[in-house]
């Protein structure tokens, strides 16, 4: 959602200058909504990125092409929020390697701000506690307690990623005679 007069949610940024490119179907031209039969590859929080020391949040997916794609947001946006709700979703109940569906889609105020949603079998993806502590969190307006619920979530998932990918061999003790001590 970097342009805002834009319908479109996902960029690529092209050339020197960076400039944002909108990433749209290649038949219809309308704006890329899903990103499909993904999995999760990996997590990680940037901090003072950019001309404004933004904090961002960089989300690594593996499409069933074989491909790694970087999205990143910015860490407290409601996209960001509504990923991270899903991801610890996905986290408790199928488990972070199981591929999924990626939609975003804008909404319709004034800032038109940019959801997100995970879809395992059209079934929405999400954690109902982590969910109404964030909604509680903005209603209170509390910034703070917004990024260390967002910051937790990241350090979970990114310990949980680096320990499902371990094999851990587990060799039987050798029996012990009672007797013989």
């Amino acid at each position: 959602g970097l342009v805002k007069d834009s319908d479109a949610v996902f960029f690529q940024y092209m050339g020197e200058e960076a400039q944002p490119v909108a990433l749209t179907m290649p038949t219809s031209g309308k704006p890329l909504t899903r990103l499909s039969n993904v999995t999760l590859a990996g997590l990680d929080i940037a901090e003072d990125i950019g001309e404004f020391k933004s904090t961002k949040l960089n989300i690594y997916l593996n499409s069933n092409q074989g491909r790694t794609i970087m999205l990143t947001s910015g860490l407290t946006t409601i996209w960001s929020q509504c990923l991270l709700n899903c991801i610890s979703g996905l986290l408790y109940s199928e488990g972070l390697q199981t591929p999924f569906n990626l939609d975003t889609w804008k909404g319709n105020s004034k800032m038109r701000p940019c959801f997100a949603g995970i879809r395992i079998n059209g079934e929405k993806i999400t954690d109902d506690v982590l969910y109404n502590k964030l909604a509680d969190a903005r209603a209170d307006k509390d910034y703070k307690k917004t990024e260390e619920l967002l910051r937790s979530v990241v350090t979970l998932v990114k310990a949980a990623l680096s320990t499902e990918d371990v094999e851990v061999a587990v060799e039987e003790a050798p029996a012990v005679d009672p007797q013989a001590a």
